[in-house]
């Protein structure tokens, strides 16, 4: 693939995520992310990629994030894309390793607390977010496999795995445990697999990232009940953190999560099933409040109209954390 083409799409990736371009001339491109730096330079006709990371689980992300970038603009050339270190290669990628079910107990606030064990080395304060790869159900779990390209190859079809986002709300190093709660509502494919999986069962976990718990200053933040354990998270690792939460319940129950007690932060639970307006409360804020820093954590078409409102005020993504923690089901 030309530079040219590529360094366009490459820029256009970097601003939707607000990220550091570090280099940008007729040499090269180079891009500064959360996971590691990424370098690109003219190779002949085509284009030469570098990665450079702290470790494999990383390195695997950035090629699975290069190949979607190309493979969306240029679907007919990414089968064609090689790194110098994945011939051939069809193992379990980097950033992917089974767990094995310890137990699910049920909480009186609606949500169900899960505990794996296993590696838990990469988890940390910095990166507290994760996947959960769930087959489906009826079904033996099919794992994904590094393609020839470099990219993780999941299943597809029948084998497609559920792929949501959880908050690691214990982690026990010592013990090789990770806790994380699970909202039981009706029809949900995560829920119904927390109810009905059993003890010694194993399940994918992705490497953790998507942002951290430990923050300071003075905090605004908004989510509905998939962001209830990061506000735990949040509120227990930083006892000098000031300003207020705003919490959306889709239903009573929910407003007794066990929130800890913050003596600088304020939480207010919105009515119940008022989670449509949640959104707009962050416009709102954002226009007449100008918090120094935003939390938000919603559904993805609401995250995405609070991220252009704070980009429109001309604030820094990096002064705030705003992210899709769920996506409506396509009817």
């Amino acid at each position: 693939m030309a530079f040219a083409p590529f360094r366009q799409i490459t820029l256009a990736r970097a601003a939707e995520h607000d990220l550091t371009v570090a280099r940008d001339d007729a040499y090269g491109l180079r891009i500064d992310t959360y996971y590691g730096r990424l370098e690109f330079a003219p190779l002949g006709k085509g284009t030469r990629a570098e990665i450079h990371a702290p470790h494999a689980d990383y390195v695997q992300v950035l090629k699975d994030s290069v190949v979607d970038q190309i493979g969306v603009k240029f679907p007919h050339i990414v089968q064609s894309i090689r790194w110098d270190d994945t011939a051939g290669k069809t193992e379990l990628p980097a950033n992917i390793w089974p767990m094995t079910v310890v137990s699910v107990k049920r909480m009186e606030c609606g949500f169900l607390r899960v505990t794996l064990r296993g590696d838990v080395s990469r988890f940390s304060d910095e990166a507290i977010h994760f996947r959960v790869g769930i087959a489906p159900e009826g079904r033996i779990a099919q794992w994904p496999t590094v393609g020839a390209n470099g990219s993780t190859q999941w299943p597809k079809g029948e084998d497609k795995l559920h792929l949501p986002v959880y908050t690691a709300r214990h982690v026990d190093h010592d013990a090789g445990t990770l806790c994380f709660d699970v909202f039981s509502h009706d029809g949900g494919r995560a829920s119904r697999w927390a109810q009905t999986v059993v003890a010694e069962s194993e399940v994918l976990v992705t490497s953790p990232g998507g942002g951290g718990c430990r923050l300071n200053g003075e905090i605004y933040g908004f989510t509905d009940e998939t962001g209830f354990p990061a506000v735990a998270r949040i509120l227990n690792a930083n006892s000098d953190l000031t300003g207020r939460f705003l919490l959306y319940p889709s239903r009573a129950s929910a407003m007794t999560y066990p929130i800890p007690d913050h003596a600088g932060v304020e939480v207010e639970f919105a009515e119940p099933g008022s989670g449509a307006l949640i959104a707009e409360a962050a416009q709102i804020a954002i226009r007449h409040d100008a918090p120094p820093f935003l939390w938000f954590a919603a559904e993805r078409s609401q995250a995405a109209i609070v991220r252009a409102e704070w980009r429109k005020k001309g604030h820094n993504l990096k002064q705030a954390y705003i992210s899709a923690f769920w996506q409506k089901c396509e009817q």
